[in-house]
């Protein structure tokens, strides 16, 4: 049954339109001084009050991909001390249309003459396939407005250029520790890039500069981050790493200027600078880690160099971009009851093992760290782990991101999970509730890709149009010298996909030199072979995505240290809650034949790693 419009008299409701009075926790900015929004939630509702600079009308919308397409759009304005919010859904680019079950509890709403201000509830899933749900996953919402109220009759008009798109975490756990001053005794280290002369001559790039940490009097413990953008860059600077380097590290590699990382330029000390201290990306914003936790300096083994490696995107290839972005590192003089780590897991970023082929809608990739790795890597931590913040990240290609973890072949809830990925929006997501990971735990970072548009082989690099499958997990207590956990797969596995190849085999099928035929010749060459594979055919594809599923896999987790064969076998797949009837959507699983053991030499194949890595290959 059609459900009219509500309206409700808001002079009746004034005092419930203040967003200070409804205790909000969250807030943002959707353009300038002309459009924001406040939010709070709980376990089933989520509530809104959102202020535009018009007299008019005021549209919020949950979009899939950004778009008028399949969003989700609520529309509401206030006319002669009357208030209207509608619940309409959109198929394109026109007037949305209106549901045929209305699902927004108007709250509250005002006009005082330059804004209007809506306050309205929903339910976060309302069982209606004309809502889109609210998830942990990335929110993009569209935003409009117009003046002058809508005609009863024909309904809202266009909004012109009043409009725009925003990605935001909506269901961000609220944090204490962010809302609180920092303690009085806290200082700032920044790590700032000086004057970087953006390259114009390719799309990406990676620049790479040392600093020489000032001497510390004991172990000071850093709380707090602040990504430094300079203005008018937001959109060029995508993402700062910042690296420890060890104790030898060559004082006199270090320079202000820096220069392209893993290039003949910069100095080679550098490539030894891989243990992770913290992860910035595109849509961040300041992080404080909790009141227990914080990241140490000033000890025995920790650096008192880093590398800041920053990520550069200029599709535009300009050449007048000048850049000093950096990090701000706040630091207290004592130490917290934990020291904390970073540990980075997922697919090794190497062209060797990692490709995405065109035309999927869907395709699955994931990098594991299995509990035999596992095992070896927290040796002296038989307690396990504390997981409490958590970054997702792959390229453009990448629809969905999802941190797993297994316990005696059952999976657990998802640490963290990004169903809706957006590539322009890589915000550190703390954790409602920390995760205890233990030694006998599998760990899986697992990546969704959508290549429909694309007709070639996607590598895996550092390029923007590359691929990444990675997980940031941020955890304590700290593991001395354990940073990261990469796994690929057997390219004898991925090569099934083929016919008519004649090659050998090294490190036992890791590794392919292929010598016929002659133009796929050469050491490990996949994107050459994949190039000649009918990706059209749906029937290959789904081939392809059980060969790469079912291939064997070796998990790297130190500089010499691997796993090999170690095989997650996920018995009982871990689905999210539905509180619909209908079933609800997860991710594909994999499954494996027990767990392979495979006898390697691996010394060989470290140096193939970075030689890839650095080109040289």
């Amino acid at each position: 049954m059609l459900t009219c419009t509500v309206t409700v008299a808001a002079l009746l409701l004034a005092a419930a339109v203040s967003a200070d009075s409804h205790d909000f926790t969250h807030h943002a900015s959707l353009k300038d001084d002309d459009y924001f929004i406040h939010w709070k939630f709980d376990d089933t509702s989520i509530t809104f009050n959102v202020t535009a600079r018009t007299t008019g009308y005021v549209a919020l919308g949950f979009s899939p991909s950004g778009g008028m397409k399949g969003a989700d759009i609520i529309i509401g304005w206030v006319k002669d001390g009357k208030v209207t919010i509608e619940d309409r859904h959109a198929t394109g680019k026109q007037q949305p249309i209106l549901d045929t079950k209305q699902d927004v509890e108007i709250l509250g709403g005002s006009e005082d003459g330059t804004f209007t201000t809506l306050l309205f509830k929903r339910k976060r899933q309302t069982c209606d396939d004309q809502d889109f749900e609210i998830t942990e996953s990335t929110m993009r919402l569209i935003w409009a407005y117009r003046d002058g109220d809508p005609d009863t009759a024909s309904g809202p008009q266009y909004h012109s250029s009043n409009r725009g798109v925003k990605s935001v975490y909506l269901l961000e756990p609220f944090r204490q520790e962010q809302q609180q001053p920092l303690p009085a005794d806290a200082y700032s280290i920044d790590l700032l890039n000086d004057k970087v002369h953006i390259p114009n001559d390719t799309d990406t790039t990676y620049w790479c500069t040392g600093f020489l940490l000032p001497k510390f009097n004991g172990t000071h413990h850093m709380i707090r981050v602040d990504p430094i953008v300079q203005a008018g860059h937001e959109a060029v600077v995508h993402h700062i790493i910042i690296y420890g380097c060890p104790a030898g590290f060559n004082r006199s590699d270090l320079h202000m200027t820096g220069g392209v990382c893993r290039s003949e330029n910069m100095p080679e000390d550098f490539n030894n600078c891989e243990h992770l201290l913290y992860a910035w990306a595109i849509g961040g914003e300041s992080q404080s880690f909790p009141d227990h936790v914080g990241l140490p300096f000033g000890g025995q083994d920790d650096p008192r160099f880093v590398m800041v490696e920053t990520h550069y995107d200029n599709p535009g290839l300009r050449s007048d971009y000048v850049d000093s972005s950096g990090m701000r590192m706040w630091l207290i003089p004592r130490r917290r009851q934990y020291d904390a780590g970073v540990l980075m897991s997922g697919m090794q970023t190497n062209p060797l093992w990692f490709l995405v082929p065109p035309h999927y809608d869907d395709y699955y990739t994931w990098g594991q760290c299995s509990a035999q790795t596992m095992a070896k890597a927290l040796a002296q931590q038989p307690d396990g782990i504390n997981v409490f913040a958590v970054n997702l990240h792959t390229h453009l290609a990448g629809t969905g991101v999802w941190l797993r973890h297994i316990r005696n072949g059952v999976e657990l809830p998802y640490i963290a999970y990004d169903d809706n990925y957006d590539f322009n929006f890589q915000e550190l997501r703390f954790l409602k509730n920390e995760v205890k990971v233990l030694p006998s735990d599998d760990l899986v970072s697992y990546c969704r890709y959508k290549t429909s548009s694309r007709s070639t082989v996607t590598k895996a690099g550092l390029g923007t149009k590359d691929e990444m499958c990675l997980t940031f997990a941020f955890y304590y207590p700290r593991v001395p010298g354990w940073s990261f956990c990469l796994g690929y797969p057997k390219q004898e596995d991925l090569v099934k996909i083929s016919t008519g190849l004649s090659y050998t085999t090294l490190y036992d099928g890791f590794v392919l030199n292929i010598t016929a035929p002659a133009k796929h010749a050469g050491i490990g060459r996949l994107d050459s072979v994949f190039g000649d594979v009918d990706w059209t055919n749906a029937t290959v594809r789904q081939k392809y995505q059980e060969i790469a599923r079912n291939a064997i896999h070796a998990e790297y987790y130190g500089r010499d240290e691997y796993t090999v064969g170690a095989y997650v076998d996920v018995k009982t797949p871990y689905t999210l809650p539905n509180t619909c009837q209908s079933p609800r959507t997860t991710v594909v699983t994999y499954s494996g034949q027990g767990r392979a053991r495979l006898a390697v030499t691996f010394q060989a194949l470290v140096v193939l790693i970075f030689s890839v890595a650095a080109g040289l290959v």
